[in-house]
């Protein structure tokens, strides 16, 4: 009896992934699972042409420039993934992540990875008046060393956003801008 019922559990977890069968859930979870913030996500689905300018060496000094493209896509109903191509003196860079909403920290929540050796973990919220996402991402720079990073995306318009990200100063307290990225929605 012990084996069938793990048999049905297992059969009803694989029906569940592979056929998207939802089970009923009580009137709070289904409300709490609905975030706005995860319509704010859900609207950057597709494929967007990007602009990037970086200031390596400081806000002082010429910054470069260079095209990339992002496709988003939903990744079940909670969550999107995101692919970031660019080629930066002739090397291909790309980058991967994974954002939604964590229901149980009432908080955006993200995983992003790149070439490097480690992953950054992103926590966020959304500000529906300024229309902006805020993210704070920590992450270990290429020394090993933690470090945090701050980023704003700003939808301009349905087809229109600006990321600008900000890296610790070091003269000082506070954050500077390191890069942003305008992102046009491809037709």
């Amino acid at each position: 009896m012990r084996d069938t019922i793990i048999v049905l559990a297992r059969l009803t977890l694989f029906a569940s992934f592979v056929f998207g069968v939802t089970f009923p859930c009580s009137g709070e979870e289904e409300a709490k699972s609905k975030p706005k913030e995860l319509q704010v996500l859900k609207a950057s689905i597709g494929i967007w042409d990007a602009e990037f300018e970086v200031w390596p060496v400081g806000l002082d000094s010429p910054s470069m420039t260079f095209k990339g493209a992002e496709t988003n896509r939903a990744f079940g109903e909670y969550w999107i993934a995101s692919d970031l191509d660019t080629e930066i003196n002739s090397q291909t860079m790309k980058v991967h992540s994974i954002v939604g909403y964590d229901l149980d920290k009432g908080k955006l929540v993200g995983k992003v990875i790149d070439h490097g050796p480690y992953a950054a973990s992103m926590t966020g919220d959304y500000d529906s008046e300024s229309k902006t996402l805020s993210w704070t991402t920590n992450v270990k720079g290429p020394d090993g060393k933690p470090m945090v990073n701050k980023t704003l995306i700003t939808e301009r318009t349905a087809n229109e956003r600006l990321l600008v990200l900000s890296v610790p100063a070091k003269e000082k307290d506070g954050f500077v801008k390191f890069m942003q990225i305008k992102f046009l929605r491809r037709k």
